[in-house]
């Protein structure tokens, strides 16, 4: 026969409450005070000893080109005999200039950040001696090329380029360790859109001249040829005015002179404005705010200090927590059931004078 086993079972353990949870973290609050004070003192302290930056800022604005309008002064004259809303619609799209997006995205560009970096400017260490900014931003690499991508990844980071919708100001931030030269990069940049701006005015221009040369030759002849078929027309017909299909013909051959002169007219005018913008050195840029050196750094102590007590308050919270499970689990191993085998009972001694 078996003995009996008798089992000892500890109470069961309910799963973690939101009570006991509260109550642990509550036991655990200091850690919720001194955590976040010391990352926000830490952070700010770093803020502050962190080496300095410089933003200078620029904001300027696209003006619309008039010298634009190479084809406008010819479609101008059809645009007076035709009467039609969708010639002027073109004629206004022709009179536009580059837009803000456009050369807010040339200032971005490898040709721009590339000059930028060929300029030489006044070392900070040593005001006397000019040097690029390739060298001030102390790129590293081996080749030059490798130099130069590092140095362009470099300048696009300190660059910051943003873009009005609604008034169309473009704004240029430039972020360096000297206030002086963040100032004059900025500045450099905008002498830089300017230029890149105004080469491409000309350029266009001139070749906006070449074609108007080429048609008003054009339009000559065919002015010619147009004036010489009415003079045929009256020479041949002196009585036309009798006959009404003789008088519609000769009313067409004078609509089609009025049109070739209109023409010839919009293309002399044309040539001679494509000829003053070949030449013309205005920019198209105009400067709101000029980039002058920032009176102080850009340090944020405030912010630093605010995302560092937000991480350790966070980091407070999930270490209280894992704590107050393993307190639990703890005390889980302690109230452990247990199995304890119970002692058999003595046998009884055997009567004497049994019956066997």
């Amino acid at each position: 026969m078996t003995p009996d086993v008798v089992p000892v079972v500890a109470p069961a353990l309910d799963e973690l409450s939101i009570v006991e949870l509260r109550r642990g973290l509550l036991a655990r609050w200091r850690r919720f005070v001194i955590w976040p004070a010391t990352a926000a003192l830490v952070g700010a302290t770093a803020a502050l000893l962190w080496p300095k930056s410089w933003v200078a800022s620029t904001t300027f604005v696209v003006e619309q080109s008039s010298s634009g309008s190479v084809l406008a002064g010819a479609l101008g004259g059809l645009g007076k005999l035709m009467g039609s809303d969708g010639l002027g619609s073109l004629t206004s799209k022709l009179n536009d200039g580059p837009s803000a997006t456009f050369l807010a995205d040339v200032l971005t560009s490898r040709e721009l950040l590339t000059a930028t970096l060929e300029t030489r400017f006044r070392d900070p260490e040593n005001p006397a001696r000019t040097v690029p900014l390739l060298d001030l931003l102390d790129a590293g690499g081996r080749t030059p090329a490798t130099r130069l991508g590092e140095g362009l990844r470099d300048l696009e980071d300190r660059v910051v380029v943003d873009v009005v919708r609604r008034s169309s100001i473009v704004s240029l931030e430039v972020k360096m360790d000297d206030p002086q030269l963040a100032s004059a990069v900025a500045t450099r940049m905008l002498e830089l859109l300017n230029t890149f701006n105004l080469e491409r005015r000309q350029r266009s221009s001139r070749e906006q001249r070449r074609f108007a040369e080429k048609r008003l030759q054009v339009a000559q002849a065919e002015l010619k040829a147009a004036e010489g078929a009415k003079r045929d027309f009256l020479e041949n017909n002196r009585g036309f005015r009798l006959s009404p299909r003789l008088a519609e013909e000769y009313e067409s051959l004078v609509r089609q002179v009025e049109i070739k002169r209109e023409v010839l007219l919009g293309l002399t005018t044309t040539l001679e404005e494509s000829r003053v913008a070949e030449v013309r050195d205005t920019p198209l840029i105009t400067t709101i705010d000029r980039a002058v050196p920032p009176d102080r750094p850009q340090q944020r102590p405030l912010p630093w200090g605010a995302i560092g007590a937000v991480v350790a308050f966070l980091a407070a919270l999930a270490s209280a927590v894992v704590a107050v499970l393993q307190e639990r689990q703890q005390q889980a191993r302690r109230l452990e059931p247990s199995i304890t085998p119970a002692r058999p009972a003595p046998a009884e001694p055997a009567r004497r004078g049994a019956i066997r």
